[in-house]
């Protein structure tokens, strides 16, 4: 019989009120300490209470990011919860020498965010499109909001500082993931120019990024990728490339770090939290009967390896 450990439950918990300064995610680079790497860490090693302190830290963030995509609040729990689960089983694979936790943890939401959106269809939506003017809008009172960090700051102030075109463009494809068709349906312009319209507004986001005023191929090919322009073939094509070329595995793991920090500008919308992390939780028992289960017969041949490699004269004497 399998003892199942239960998951403590972060809401219920007694804690001390939780700040953006500990939710803030580190830049690899400038930070020598990210809080959320040592929470995957412990994760990776089957600690729960780590893992209810990271949804307790991120979850209502990350519910923030995939409602953005799939529009749905129902739709949006499902894919938290998915991404939680995948969070569970894969934390050992984070690597804190290719980004930030939190830029991680964004990734699995999003790319989570994106397949339901596609087995949902995708649907149209009248709300005007989002750029930044619209989310300080829909942001709560700055009175309740910790400041952020000044790297967070200054990726924002980037985009903040592109044309409205681009700006919009951006936002649009990076937080409802829209295609390059789709966004140009929704502002009503040519194909050719909605593509114009990201592809220089990310190099002139490299630029102001970078500090630099030439941005090489291999910075805008990330930047394509980490914004979600590349689809298809050409996105795997470049996950290919970027096993084998460090210089596109360091662009990319820039970009999703930095393009992760723009999600500091989403309002944290209210949803079921209880309701998810209980789902979560009869997951993560699911998942580790399962484990145990799958696991039983290698055991049980290892035991009998051993046995047979006994020697009983060694223990026993002649017989």
């Amino acid at each position: 019989m399998v003892e199942i450990l239960r998951l403590r439950d972060p809401l219920s918990a007694r804690s001390a009120p939780l700040s953006r300064a500990t939710l803030e995610p580190a830049s690899p680079a400038a930070a020598p300490f990210d809080p959320l790497a040592r929470l995957l860490a412990e994760i990776a090693i089957g600690h729960d209470r780590a893992f209810a302190r990271l949804y307790e830290l991120v979850g209502a963030r990350l519910f923030a990011v995939a409602r953005r995509i799939v529009r749905h609040d129902d739709l949006a729990e499902d894919v938290l919860q998915e991404a939680f689960l995948r969070i569970w089983r894969a934390a050992y694979r984070y690597d804190p020498a290719k980004g930030s936790a939190y830029a991680w943890l964004i990734c699995i939401v999003r790319n989570r965010a994106l397949s339901a959106r596609s087995r949902a269809g995708r649907r149209e939506d009248s709300q005007a499109a989002l750029d930044i003017e619209t989310m300080a809008s829909d942001a709560p009172d700055p009175a309740a909001l910790v400041v952020r960090s000044d790297e967070a700051r200054r990726v924002n102030a980037c985009l903040a500082n592109l044309p409205a075109n681009h700006r919009r463009s951006i936002s649009l494809v990076y937080f409802e993931g829209l295609t390059h068709g789709e966004l140009a349906d929704r502002l009503g312009v040519q194909l050719g120019t909605a593509k114009s319209w990201v592809r220089r507004g990310l190099a002139q986001m490299s630029k102001c990024l970078l500090r630099d005023d030439r941005a090489d191929r291999y910075d805008l090919v990330a930047a394509y990728y980490a914004i979600g322009s590349l689809q298809g073939k050409a996105r795997r094509g470049f996950e290919r490339r970027r096993e084998r070329d460090a210089r596109f595995c360091v662009a990319a793991d820039r970009w999703e770090a930095e393009l992760a920090l723009l999600t500091d500008c989403l309002p944290e919308p209210s949803f079921r939290s209880s309701k998810v992390w209980k789902r979560i939780q009869d997951d993560v028992r699911r998942t580790r009967a399962q484990d145990t289960y799958r696991s039983m017969p290698r055991i049980v041949s290892r035991i009998s390896e051993a046995m047979r490699s006994i020697d009983p004269r060694r223990w026993f004497g002649r017989v």
